[in-house]
């Protein structure tokens, strides 16, 4: 399997993030290979959040460096990196139908109608929500909401996915609320798992979890 095919390799290096005098993320390094499936754990307001948020796009390190690939990310605009996001609060678009919001990065992208449809009505299906396409957000269950979220984010084969505080993390224990997840995946997940072969499923089983403090 090639590395493009297995996803992206990450390194992050003395990595920082400031607000005003408050150090959110300070001099995280990290290296994550690429197929690796990664966690990071700790408590809330150890800069998990904002670990993602920075390899995303959507926040500026204060200092430090990102890159995917062995090339530098920190100039590259959010739309260039090619990284699915499933947002803690999931941020599905109240005025789009769950199958226009599962599409709409592949609008954004450009693929016509017909192969968009067809990459929508997939990720549905292995969302486990084949009749669901024209419902609403406020019509589904949060484990729906969650679930499209997810459908979106991987509908369009990114080359990395990032999770915060994915669904499995909805654990009761109160080890689970003590210190929540938030993950870093770099493996195909769009392939339906009973399409992989026994070792592949192996492979992707065992995770790292490092604390981003």
């Amino acid at each position: 399997m090639t590395g493009a095919g297995r996803g992206a390799s990450v390194s992050l290096s003395k990595l920082e993030r400031c607000y005003d005098r408050v150090a959110a993320v300070a001099g995280v390094s990290l290296d994550i290979l690429s197929g690796e499936f990664l966690t990071l754990l700790g408590p809330s307001g150890s800069g998990k959040s904002t670990t993602l948020m920075m390899i995303a796009g959507f926040e500026t390190p204060t200092g430090g460096d990102i890159a995917i690939d062995g090339k530098s990310v920190v100039a590259m605009p959010p739309y260039r990196r090619n990284i699915g996001m499933v947002f803690q609060n999931y941020a599905l678009f109240p005025h789009l139908t769950a199958a226009d919001n599962i599409g709409f990065p592949l609008k954004q992208r450009g693929v016509g109608k017909a192969e968009r449809e067809k990459l929508v009505r997939e990720a549905l299906a292995l969302m486990q929500l084949p009749d669901h396409g024209e419902r609403y957000p406020r019509q589904l269950s949060g484990g729906q909401q969650q679930r499209g979220a997810l459908a979106r984010a991987i509908v369009f084969k990114p080359r990395l996915l990032l999770m915060d505080e994915p669904p499995w993390a909805r654990s009761t224990s109160s080890s689970a609320r003590t210190c929540s997840w938030r993950c870093v995946a770099f493996v195909p997940i769009w392939a339906s798992p009973s399409s992989m072969s026994p070792t592949t499923r192996r492979r992707l089983s065992p995770c790292r979890t490092v604390s981003p403090s």
